[in-house]
């Protein structure tokens, strides 16, 4: 699978994957809807590889967060912008 946008980056320490975090949420997009108030509008991935100094095989951890998919009876009070959002998350 390829997905546009993807980066990879190094991390040494726990505090470096959890600015990772942050800074991922930092850009994702999210909207008010009846249904949920802070509604993810974007999908998000984050996944560790765990690599042993010793020389094992490398070890993931997938971390996938999927974009709200509200039917449009659970946005009535949405705006607009976040109703289309709804509706192409459901194409």
């Amino acid at each position: 699978v390829c997905m546009n946008g993807l980066t990879e980056k190094q991390v040494r320490n726990p505090e470096d994957v959890l600015a990772l975090v942050r800074e991922g949420e930092r850009s994702r997009s999210t909207g008010t809807t009846s249904a949920n108030a802070s509604s993810s509008r974007s999908h998000s991935v984050f996944q560790i590889t765990l690599t042993s100094p010793n020389g094992g095989p490398p070890r993931r951890i997938s971390l996938i967060d999927l974009a709200g998919s509200e039917r449009g009876a659970d946005t009535a009070n949405a705006c607009r912008k976040t109703k289309q959002e709804g509706a192409e998350i459901n194409k």
